[in-house]
């Protein structure tokens, strides 16, 4: 009778050997949901890289579209139209908004990284400074002539934004232009 009591207490689990088992389930648990979180708040901080990239792009784009529009019509000097955004140092920056009724002025800001934050237009899920709710994109322009230069210019485009999380982000986009005529 003894033995079959020894034999009945030591089939069952321990505190121990249960709380070990928990611990590893938890473990195996906890390891994806962290992978999978990480991958998402990467997805995130990707689209709103994509999203600077192409408000840089467009810009640029902008500033093109000025400086070669000027070229076909004769109009001198070259850059006519970007006077808010033009300096010799970087020292001034400008905000344009490339989807308003032409012709459009691109207007100064106090200055640079104080230029106002874009709105979202959900209707025609475009950014603008005239409809939509606010951003979080800020975008600023800079046309540096270095020195007496007066046939080269740098477009300097920052897209800067904050996450979810607070962290500041930005996309510099830098091409340098031609007086081609």
């Amino acid at each position: 009778m003894t033995n079959s009591l020894r034999r009945t207490a030591t089939a069952g689990f321990t505190l121990i050997e249960t709380l070990v088992a928990v611990l590893i389930l938890a473990t195996a648990v906890a390891g994806p949901l962290t992978i999978a979180s990480k991958g998402l708040h990467s997805a995130l901080i990707a689209k709103d890289q994509t999203i600077a990239l192409f408000l840089a792009q467009d810009a640029l784009e902008y500033v093109r579209f000025k400086r070669d529009s000027n070229a076909l019509a004769g109009v001198s000097p070259w850059l006519t139209g970007l006077d808010a955004c033009v300096s010799t140092d970087g020292s001034v920056a400008c905000y344009l908004d490339s989807l308003e009724q032409h012709p459009t002025v691109p207007t100064a800001c106090a200055s640079p990284s104080t230029c106002p934050v874009m709105n979202y237009d959900q209707t025609s899920g475009t950014f603008q400074y005239t409809n939509g709710t606010p951003s979080f994109f800020r975008r600023e322009v800079q046309v540096v002539t270095p020195g007496s230069s007066t046939t080269e210019a740098q477009v300097i485009v920052t897209v800067s934004w904050s996450d979810m999380g607070g962290v500041t982000h930005s996309i510099i986009v830098r091409e340098n232009i031609f007086h081609w005529q």
